[in-house]
């Protein structure tokens, strides 16, 4: 939908400059001439100068996401058209053997102010958005009474009942004239009721009304001279006056949202760890974890907490989804994995739980992947799960990082009535612990080639025996070398565990193994 949007606005545009290119030679030619008259050079420079202002204004429309509706900018295309034909009127005006062409002009002239002001009430709609019973009435009519209008036109050129080009070129109105402009008559004050009616701002419905009151002051103060002639110009002031405002407001949303989304990323950051060390009086192990999303707030997080004086609960998730909604499940998602882990439940227990929690009102459908750990401190072991998430990255004393494909269950919030499993996995004095979203592995550079677990391990193994810290540090300065300028498109989170054991182990099994190898 975005490609065609574009591919429209993209044809338009180009055919806005041709009509301007087009406009602008033919009154370099003309304007040598002397045969035209001095109110016919002025009307014609006019509408030059109103193409060349279409142009500009439609390019600001389009080149800016979101600062104007389809049907807006649709307003500027036909004024800007309206303008071209204009001046072709008055080039061709009171010249022979341009009768035939001046005819049609006239007639493309009447039909364009029919085009405006309906496309201008389908704006009015749009922007106003009034319901009811009698606007639907008004809908249908402002449709149907088009076709009696272009029957009009197509009568008149065979049996002139409106208006004529006589001669020797010149327009002339005839007595019937009047219905050329019936049709103004009835939608404008439609669209008027439409406006005072709504329930917009009194700011709102005044400068939605401009596009109608700044014509009929101009056609007023003028119908001694132009009158009509400049009408255009008039109807592109309304049109700069209503997007300003419009600019105006889009930027006071923007503010307030990039506002909103500033104490949400605060909040939410204010919710994960960071303070470093975390437990300054355990020398059993070091931890350090980062979050780096894509956007203003995230839907990854980590976490880590003292369950009692042996216990260390360590969590990484990843929540399906990007922006606020995936924030939000993630603070949610969080919350319960914490309190189901601190009230003494399994990591298999804590996760079924969390699962059954988030599945029961889940309306919008999403999920977590979650890999979850408790550590016994004193012994080294791990019990730990595994719901959809990446396989973590573990370090022996000694030696290289390597991938531990370790039992994946379902993720978190998919389905309902789910058992999840845990495992145990031993930790020597020395290894070290390294897990992650897939935000790290996924990271994409611009030739669209993925960073990968390879290249991960590549750049842990650089500097194995680094500390969590620099070991987080040294993982994203390698993923930033690889992307280089690419833009982030997932969120970035890795937490790392260095067990360095108490003192008494230490003693007691130094050299064993007791733990399960990678």
């Amino acid at each position: 939908m975005n490609q065609k949007k574009h591919w429209v606005h993209y044809t338009s545009f180009v055919f806005g400059l041709i009509t301007a290119l087009c406009s602008f030679l033919l009154a370099l030619r003309f304007f040598e001439e002397t045969r035209l008259e001095p109110a016919a050079l002025y009307n014609a420079g006019v509408d030059v100068l109103g193409i060349f202002v279409c142009m500009v204004l439609f390019a600001s429309c389009v080149w800016q996401p979101d600062s104007a509706s389809p049907v807006f900018i649709g307003l500027i295309l036909m004024t800007n058209l309206a303008f071209f034909n204009n001046e072709w009127i008055w080039y061709v005006s009171k010249v022979p053997e341009y009768r035939t062409w001046m005819l049609f002009l006239v007639s493309m002239a009447d039909l364009l102010d029919v085009v405006l002001i309906f496309h201008f009430y389908r704006y009015v709609r749009e922007r106003m958005q009034v319901s009811g019973k009698l606007v639907r009435w008004m809908d249908r009519a402002a449709a149907v009474l088009i076709v009696p209008f272009l029957a009009l036109l197509v009568y008149n050129a065979f049996v002139p009942v409106c208006f004529i080009v006589d001669e020797t070129g010149a327009f002339q109105m005839l007595p019937l004239h009047w219905l050329t402009d019936l049709y103004l008559w009835i939608l404008a004050p439609m669209t008027v009721g439409v406006i005072l009616f709504s329930k917009a701002t009194g700011k709102q419905k005044w400068v939605t009304l401009s596009f109608i009151l700044i014509p009929l002051v101009h056609i007023v103060v003028t119908m001694d001279g132009f009158a009509y002639a400049t009408q255009y110009g008039s109807i592109l002031i309304a049109l700069i006056v209503i997007y300003c405002v419009m600019s105006n407001e889009r930027t006071r949303k923007l503010s307030a949202t990039a506002t909103e989304l500033q104490t949400a990323s605060e909040i939410q950051d204010g919710m994960l760890p960071h303070t470093f060390p975390p437990f300054p009086d355990r020398t059993e192990f070091e931890i350090y974890a980062s979050m780096d999303p894509a956007r203003e707030v995230g839907g990854d997080f980590y976490d880590f907490f003292l369950i009692d004086e042996d216990h260390l609960c360590l969590v990484i998730a990843d929540v399906s989804g990007k922006g606020v909604p995936a924030a939000l499940f993630m603070m949610i998602s969080k919350l319960i994995v914490q309190n189901s882990a601190r009230y003494g439940q399994s990591v298999a227990e804590t996760l079924t739980r969390t699962n059954e929690m988030l599945f029961a009102n889940n309306q919008v459908k999403m999920f977590v992947t979650v890999w979850l750990g408790i550590l016994e401190i004193s012994t080294g072991k791990l019990t730990a799960g595994n719901a959809g998430h990446e396989y973590p990255m573990i370090r022996r004393a000694g030696g290289s990082y390597e991938l531990f494909k370790d039992k994946h269950d379902f993720v978190i919030g998919g389905m309902p009535d789910m058992r999840y499993r845990d495992y145990e996995l031993q930790l020597r004095p020395g290894d070290t612990l390294f897990v992650y979203t897939d935000g790290v592995p996924e990271a994409t550079n611009a030739a669209k080639e993925m960073f990968g677990t390879d290249r991960m391990l590549e750049a842990l193994n650089r500097q194995p025996d680094a500390g969590p810290e620099e070991t987080i540090a040294g993982m994203r300065r390698a993923v930033d070398g690889f992307v280089k300028k690419a833009e982030q498109f997932d969120d970035m989170t890795m937490l790392c565990l260095l067990y360095k054991g108490t003192e008494k182990r230490g003693l007691d099994h130094e050299g064993t193994d007791a733990g399960s190898e990678c």
